[in-house]
C-alpha cells in the first residue's frame, strides 16, 4: 500500500480527495490566522497562535491515518463526514474566542464547512451541525462575557449568532437538495448504464437461445482471422442443425420447438469451453467457432457435442424425446475469406445430410471423416 491516495479502491480513493481538498482548506484558514496575529487582531501569544495551528494541522494527519489505513470501513459513514465537519467547527469557535473585532470574518468558513456536507448530508444531519454551531456560539458569547466583557457587544453578537443560524439553516436545505440531486443523478447514471448493458447485451445475443446472434457471428469470426492470419492462433468452424426439425414444430407446437433450441443450445454452451463460441446462424442453424490448433481436436468436440444433444432431455415433452443434429467441420486457412470458410463448412452439413443425418462431415476430409452414432471413422 503506497501513495498518498490509494488506487486498488475507488471509494477510499475518492474519501481521501475529498479529506485532501478540506486539508487544502484548512491552510486558508491558518493563513488568515496567522494575518490577524501580525495586524495585532488575534489576542493569543505567538506561542498559542503557533499551539492551535500545530493542532489543527496534528488533527488531519490522524484524520489521514484512519482514512488511509481503512479504519474509517469500521464506521456507519465511512467518509467521516459529520466528524470533520463538526471538528471544523469546533475550531472556528477557537479562533474566534481569540480575535477581537475581526471575529465576525470566521463565520464565513462556516460556509466552507457546510459545502462539504453536500457530499453526503441528509437535511437531519445538517439540522444536527446547525444546532451544533449555535450551542458553540452561545458557548463562545459566555466564554467572553465571563472573561473578557470589555471585548464584546453583546446586541452585534447575538445579531451575529441570529444571522448564522438563518444563514446555516438556509443552507441546510440547499445543501440537502444539493446531496438529493446528486443521488438521483448517480441513480440515473446507474439505471442509464444498466440499460446500456443490456441492449448490448441484446444486440448481441439471439432473443430466444441467448446465445450470439448472426451479427456477432461475423465479428467473432473477423477478429478470429486476424489473429490467424498473423499468426498468432487457429481455429476451426462447425456448422449444425437438427435434423427433421420442422416435425418438431408441426407435432409439437413452435412453443415445444424454441423449448428445444433453448435447452440444446444452453447444454452445448456449458459442454464448449471458454474460448470457444457458438452463435445462431439462423433458423435452427448454428456455428460453433472452436479454438483447436488441431482439426482432430475440433473433431473430438464436434462429435463429443452431437453424442451430447442426442442424450438430452427436453422439459414439456414426452420422455423418450429425442433430437439428433448434423454437422459439418472445416479449419479455417490464413488469409481466405469468411464466406469462403463458410461455404466451405455449408457443403460438409449438406453432406452429412444427404448421407443419412445424425452424422459429421469434415471438408476438406482428412481421410473421409465420418461419425455415426458413436463411432467415428477416419
Amino acid at each position: 500500500m503506497t501513495g498518498i491516495i490509494p488506487r486498488e479502491d475507488r471509494d477510499q480513493a475518492l474519501r481521501i480527495r475529498r479529506f485532501l481538498m478540506a486539508f487544502a482548506s484548512y491552510f486558508m484558514w491558518i493563513l488568515l490566522v496567522l494575518y490577524c496575529y501580525i495586524q495585532g487582531m488575534f489576542r493569543g501569544s505567538l506561542p498559542v497562535t503557533l499551539q492551535i495551528i500545530a493542532m489543527v494541522i496534528t488533527m488531519n494527519f490522524i484524520l489521514y491515518g484512519i482514512l488511509r489505513s481503512g479504519l474509517n470501513r469500521r464506521f456507519k459513514d465511512p467518509s467521516l463526514t459529520m466528524v470533520q465537519m463538526s471538528l471544523a467547527t469546533v475550531w472556528i469557535m477557537v479562533v474566534a474566542y481569540f480575535l477581537n473585532e475581526a471575529r465576525g470574518i470566521m463565520f464565513l468558513l462556516y460556509m466552507v464547512v457546510f459545502i462539504f456536507g453536500t457530499f453526503r448530508l441528509r437535511l437531519r444531519q445538517f439540522f444536527k451541525l446547525t444546532i451544533f454551531a449555535m450551542m458553540g456560539y452561545g458557548t463562545l458569547i459566555l466564554l467572553l462575557l465571563t472573561h473578557r466583557p470589555e471585548s464584546i457587544d453583546l446586541k452585534l453578537e447575538l445579531l451575529y449568532m441570529v444571522t448564522l443560524f438563518t444563514v446555516l439553516l438556509w443552507f441546510s436545505f440547499v445543501g440537502s437538495y444539493i446531496n438529493t440531486l446528486r443521488k438521483r443523478l448517480s441513480k440515473s447514471n446507474s439505471e442509464l448504464s444498466n440499460a446500456i448493458s443490456v441492449i448490448k447485451q441484446q444486440a448481441i445475443h439471439d432473443d430466444l437461445t441467448g446465445v450470439y446472434n448472426r451479427g456477432y457471428l461475423f465479428h467473432i469470426l473477423m477478429r478470429e482471422k486476424g489473429l490467424a492470419d498473423r499468426g498468432e492462433s487457429t481455429f476451426s468452424l462447425c456448422i449444425f442443425d437438427l435434423d427433421d426439425f420442422k416435425n418438431v414444430n408441426d407435432t409439437y407446437g413452435h412453443l415445444s420447438g424454441d423449448v428445444v433450441l433453448k435447452t440444446l443450445t444452453q447444454r452445448i454452451e456449458n459442454d464448449i469451453r471458454q474460448e470457444d463460441y457458438l452463435a445462431r446462424y439462423g433458423g435452427e442453424e448454428f456455428v460453433l467457432i472452436l479454438a483447436y490448433p488441431d482439426i482432430h481436436d475440433a473433431l473430438a468436440c464436434a462429435e463429443r457435442i452431437r453424442g451430447l444433444v442426442s442424450e438430452i432431455g427436453f422439459p414439456g415433452l414426452p420422455k423418450d424425446f429425442r433430437v439428433t443434429i448434423s454437422m459439418g467441420l472445416t479449419r479455417y486457412h490464413p488469409v481466405e475469406s469468411i464466406d469462403a470458410l463458410l461455404s466451405r463448412a455449408d457443403d460438409a452439413l449438406y453432406r452429412a445430410k444427404r448421407s443419412g443425418k445424425n452424422l459429421i462431415e469434415c471438408e476438406p476430409a482428412p481421410a473421409s471423416f465420418l461419425a455415426a452414432g458413436n463411432e467415428t471413422v477416419l
